[in-house]
């Protein structure tokens, strides 16, 4: 059975977000990875994160990563379905 998510605001979608950003770039594995698959460098990374999609494009790398999305869960201390709903906040499907 499939359940919805509950619905965030923008403001707890991007709050989710900034915590993602930190936990990721809090180990310097997450962050190689991060870097390698994003195509960012740390040169340009600063103004990346001021564009509008930024926060999205977060999410939906952690949501496409089972394990980074249990773990970064387990690290805001709330359930992987938040971090969808976040996700989904901030990057909805039209499918949806």
């Amino acid at each position: 059975m499939n359940t919805p998510l509950k619905r965030v605001t923008r403001e707890e979608a991007e709050n989710v977000a900034v915590g993602a950003f930190a936990f990721i770039t809090s180990d310097e594995e997450r962050l190689g990875r991060f870097l390698a698959v994003s195509g960012l460098g740390p040169d340009n990374i600063r103004s990346a994160a001021s564009s509008p999609g930024f926060f999205a494009g977060i999410l939906d790398y952690v949501v496409s990563d089972e394990p980074l999305l249990i773990a970064l869960a387990k690290e805001l201390d709330t359930k992987p379905e938040h971090v969808m709903s976040a996700r989904w906040t901030l990057s909805p499907s039209e499918f949806e």
